[in-house]
């Protein structure tokens, strides 16, 4: 059974993935089908994923040779709208730059870059296709490789990447059987969909299925968000998932490679524990950003006064009076809320350690914070 097998209709007044963003416009996305060919080679199996800005997709190499084997591609189209546009060409400009670097690093092979790019004409404006090696699911499998990763990004790239998070470590195939088993699925059983207004928009099958024999090669991805480091210069505009967010970020006093330790050391936070250390998460349940200092200062203690001199003026005042007063302290957590009490997935010599390791990447002033070569050789990422 191939591609024209019969699909699964789902119901039109409910939206579905990119469609329950709340900016959704579909003249933005490219109306991919399965089954279609793009760029005259490449032919769509099944939808991988999607974001405010793209939708990725599993697709074939077509017109290889009979004597070669298959070999398939993950597709990230991107949004014609201006702003999507810069927002991927500045994804293909880092891709390019971390592919021209010679290096013999051992963390280059774990940072995913395009392999091929090209535009797809779409019916509202042109699409920017950044063709990657098909990776597995998100997941998150050894912060070792994760910091060697990010060290090879800041060291020989320099390269800040602003946006870590478990989307974004993705873990290589274990062999080429487990991709293969997928596609023949994918064929077999085309992933439901939903039409609505002249457009079809597919369920995502991220999932390849468990891991048949130990793991593939972790890979940071997705370079959207990236800027390039200079140690004499800080960016100052807004950066990371906001509950990721680092101090000198909430503070706009300026930032720069550091942001990514403490990026890193949230988000293996959250992936060890399955919740967010510092979630912000104030009155309304949503999102608060002095409610996400009041946590910092809980768990660190009061902000040493060099940071607090960095803020930009009208941020500063709205955590602290002209006075040096702290203004929320209503907001506090309860003084329980400490890294012992909020870790109770490690206990004994493992937990003591992994709080170490994170007090390394979760200090108030951003030089004081380890680098990510430093954490590579950290006595929590070499536990037995």
């Amino acid at each position: 059974m191939g591609l024209n097998a019969t699909d699964h209709l789902l119901p039109a007044d409910s939206p579905i993935e990119e469609e329950q963003n709340p900016d959704y416009d579909p003249k933005r996305f490219y109306p991919a089908q399965i089954g279609e060919t793009v760029h005259g080679k490449y032919q769509i199996i099944s939808k991988l994923g999607f974001g405010t800005g793209s939708t990725v997709w599993l697709a074939e190499e077509m017109n290889r040779w009979p004597w070669q084997s298959s070999k398939y591609m993950a597709l990230k189209i991107t949004n014609c709208f201006e702003g999507d546009r810069k927002s991927a060409d500045e994804e293909l400009q880092m891709s390019r730059h971390i592919s021209q670097i010679q290096s013999k690093h051992e963390g280059a092979k774990h940072v995913r870059v395009a392999a091929n790019s090209f535009i797809i004409p779409g019916p509202f404006g042109e699409h920017l296709c950044l063709a990657f090696e098909p990776l597995r699911e998100p997941l998150w499998m050894l912060g070792r490789h994760l910091g060697t990763g990010l060290d090879f990004l800041h060291s020989e790239c320099r390269i800040i990447h602003t946006d870590l998070k478990a989307d974004n470590f993705l873990v290589g195939f274990e062999d080429s059987s487990v991709i293969k088993e997928y596609v023949n699925t994918q064929r077999q059983n085309p992933a439901p969909y939903k039409e609505g207004d002249g457009h079809r928009i597919y369920q995502s099958q991220p999932d390849f299925g468990r891991f048949s024999k130990g793991t593939g090669v972790l890979r940071i991805s997705d370079f959207g968000a990236a800027v390039f480091g200079d140690a004499s210069t800080l960016h100052y505009h807004d950066i990371q998932p906001e509950q990721f967010a680092a101090p000198e970020v909430l503070l706009g006093a300026g930032w720069t490679y550091s942001v990514d330790i403490w990026n890193l050391g949230m988000v293996l936070w959250e992936l060890l524990e399955d919740i967010s250390l510092l979630d912000g998460i104030g009155s309304g349940n949503e999102y608060d950003r002095q409610m996400h200092f009041a946590q910092m200062i809980r768990l660190l203690g009061p902000p040493p006064a060099e940071l607090l001199k960095r803020a930009n003026r009208e941020v500063y005042l709205d955590f602290y009076s002209e006075e040096g007063e702290w203004k929320h302290p209503h907001l506090m957590p309860p003084e329980t809320f400490m890294f012992e009490t909020q870790t109770s997935s490690l206990q004994g010599e493992d937990k003591k350690l992994f709080i170490q390791f994170a007090k390394r990447m979760l200090k108030w002033v951003p030089e004081e914070r380890a680098t990510a070569k430093e954490l590579y050789e950290d006595p929590w990422l070499n536990f037995p």
